[in-house]
């Protein structure tokens, strides 16, 4: 289950070089972790520490290289990648900018095009000067966006991704069924995040990188922050989202626990998010458009005179990290392929400062989709 055989990272590599020869890109450096890992299968949370830079290069030719601190070149050893150049680091005055020129000048010293992370949902993990002081060196080569063709890349899992989100997924389903028998009244946010964390990870997962929590009486007016150490009272309505990894690829879903008796317009508002989302999971089909599923459930949410959004979307994709492209809004036409995973996450207030949502994961198939999460409850459960 840990990891993948080395031809998994070769085909990765292989669409890569075809993309880069379509867009006429001879060299691609990456610097971020998620993508670092996508294409060496690197297992590490260093990149916790801020200190020293990791680099890729990815020519469209020859074998991939690494530019990495000494501290790391055993760990990457381990990989399948077989060029490995080291710097002694910290180094402050060079953080491997240096070695990083004449290794990128060994590849190809003529003006060449070079593809960096540099638009939407990518980022250079370097300095902006080292990454300035990097194009002045090589003033003759050109830096270009490869971002959107990695994303490309990374948007269609692999069945071996597949199966690694599917198994976080159960795991993560099975402790969320399973946490009202583990819950009482008078516990804070805090103490029941907690029992939900160690659930996950007796089931078997490795992290829980993401876990909000919100509750009040009837709803909730955030769903991003951790939890407090608020006392769960009678009327509250408690949500908790975990994205939570098993082997770095994540689940990202929520669910909605009542406490005591709830009023009917939680049910109410509750029962129109469940029929939101199933529009919504129905719709999610080869061909079709992320804006088609936004648009489905938007004309739900209206029909019910419910539509008020503050999140900006309603579902994006997943998978090395909790939320990816797509996104699932009006104004993005990304078209939905076979081995896509994406949420389904629709979400209003349906009162001043109080609102609710539901989150699923889905594979999108040949013929339509797949629920990898198990459904959320159509009556919310209560703790009493």
């Amino acid at each position: 289950m840990r990891g993948f055989n080395s031809s998994e990272y070769q085909n990765r590599v292989a669409k890569l070089r075809q993309k880069m020869q379509r867009h006429n890109i001879d060299i691609i450096l990456i610097t971020s972790p998620h993508n670092f890992r996508y294409f060496t299968g690197l297992d590490s949370y260093f990149w916790e520490s801020p200190t020293r830079p990791w680099f890729l290069l990815i020519p469209i030719e020859q074998e991939p290289i690494v530019v990495i601190p000494s501290i790391g070149k055993t760990a990457l050893s381990k990989t399948w990648i077989n060029n490995i150049i080291t710097w002694p680091s910290p180094n402050p005055k060079d953080e491997g900018i240096s070695i990083l020129k004449e290794t990128i000048l060994s590849i190809n010293s003529n003006k060449c095009s070079i593809g960096c992370e540099l638009g939407k949902e990518n980022y250079l993990r370097m300095s902006i000067n080292d990454y300035q002081n990097l194009c002045t060196l090589l003033s003759n080569h050109q830096f270009v966006d490869a971002g959107p063709y990695i994303w490309e890349l990374r948007m269609i899992k692999s069945e071996d991704e597949i199966s690694k989100i599917k198994e976080i997924c159960k795991i993560a389903s099975y402790a969320f069924d399973h946490l009202p028998n583990l819950l009482k009244n008078q516990l804070t946010e805090t103490q029941i995040c907690n029992i939900m964390k160690k659930s996950l990870l007796k089931i078997g997962a490795d992290h829980t990188l993401y876990m909000s929590c919100a509750s009040g009486p009837g709803g909730y007016d955030q769903i991003i922050c951790d939890p407090t150490d608020k006392i769960l009272q009678k009327g509250d309505v408690l949500m908790i989202d975990t994205g939570t990894t098993l082997d770095g690829y994540f689940c990202d879903f929520n669910r909605n626990f009542g406490f005591g008796k709830i009023a009917d317009s939680v049910k109410m508002a509750n029962e129109v998010l469940w029929e939101t989302t199933e529009v919504g999971m129905q719709n999610a089909r080869p061909g079709a458009r992320c804006s088609d599923i936004s648009n489905a459930m938007i004309a739900i949410l209206q029909k019910k005179g419910l539509l008020n959004n503050s999140i900006g979307r309603m579902g994006h994709g997943l998978g090395l990290q909790v939320t990816e492209p797509p996104s699932i809004m009006p104004y993005d036409n990304t078209i939905l392929q076979p081995g896509m995973i994406i949420t389904i996450e629709p979400c209003f207030e349906y009162a001043p400062g109080v609102m609710l949502v539901h989150e699923e994961n889905i594979l999108i198939t040949n013929n339509g989709y797949k629920r990898l999460t198990s459904r959320t409850p159509r009556n919310m459960p209560i703790i009493n």
